[in-house]
């Protein structure tokens, strides 16, 4: 009996609002406020991006870029984000975005097909974001040197710097590479480009 007497006077000293265990405890919560995050889904406004760029074959003789190749991309209307409970500023620490890609050389050789984009915050208003995507090749023009050969499915790698100038505009600068990763082994389609953005927020 004396046990269990002593035990809750210990528990009640140390809980009690005024002990200094509590103001400690209380303390560290205040300070883990401000470290709050939260995942988030939001309705995305529309959003499309223009890449202009130079295009090379890995494979091929020559590699040499040469202009020109344009991709696109359409942003599916969701996003997820990750961000500070507390925090009002629009940049967000993470975003991901679902894309429609279009891509294409001068020769017309396309791809065609749906990414996920992973954008990060690196600095105010500028983020570094990578997007992978299954895309499937069409070479409309035969032998070319543009990287796209082969029919089939390949996948789609980018790797950006983007800046926001303003509530409409955004520019980029975009690393690019379609091949078949070594899944989509016969479609042996080797391209990279290197290319300039803008994109337009509605």
């Amino acid at each position: 009996m004396k046990l269990s007497i002593s035990l809750l006077l210990i528990a009640s000293f140390c809980f009690s609002q005024n002990s200094p265990n509590q103001v400690l405890l209380d303390s560290l919560n205040k300070i883990r406020e401000t470290d709050k995050g939260a995942f988030n889904l939001y309705i995305k406004k529309p959003e499309v991006e223009i890449i202009a760029g130079v295009f090379r074959n890995r494979d091929g003789a020559l590699q040499g870029f040469e202009p020109i190749n344009f991709t696109y991309h359409i942003y599916l209307p969701f996003q997820f984000d990750l961000n500070y409970v507390n925090l009002k500023a629009k940049d967000k620490l993470l975003k991901i975005n679902a894309t429609f890609i279009v891509h294409h050389s001068k020769y017309g050789n396309y791809a065609i097909g749906l990414g996920n984009r992973f954008s990060f915050l690196v600095f105010k208003k500028t983020y570094l974001s990578y997007q992978i995507g299954l895309v499937w090749c069409e070479p409309v023009k035969a032998k070319t040197n543009d990287g796209i050969n082969y029919m089939g499915f390949s996948l789609h790698h980018e790797f950006s710097v983007s800046y926001t100038l303003s509530k409409h505009f955004k520019l980029s600068a975009n690393a690019i590479h379609i091949s078949n990763g070594g899944i989509f082994k016969d479609v042996k389609n080797n391209q990279d480009v290197l290319g300039a953005g803008v994109a337009y927020l509605f």
